[in-house]
């Protein structure tokens, strides 16, 4: 079963009236409210989990991460985008 398929039972994604119905190639989905709460929810969890993870490391561990991060994220946005 699709992804979206399964989305739109679970009732966090409707298809969006928008969609051309016309181009069978494609389905337009919007998040529902509970779409939006859950992410939002997912969102809160992981950004407190990763807070802790921060917090355990030492002083200087921690200042290691904050000025390593930076370097990490300029290395990714410099990839190529193809696979």
């Amino acid at each position: 079963m699709e992804l979206f398929v399964i989305m739109a039972i679970e009732g966090v994604v409707v298809q969006s009236p928008y969609a051309d119905r016309s181009d069978g190639r494609v389905v337009l989905m919007e998040a529902t409210g509970a779409g939006l709460e859950g992410f939002r929810q997912r969102s809160a969890e992981r950004a407190e989990s990763l807070r802790h993870l921060i917090e355990e490391p030492s002083e200087r561990e921690q200042h290691a991460v904050q000025l390593g991060l930076p370097a990490l994220a300029r290395a990714i946005q410099a990839r190529p985008s193809h696979p």
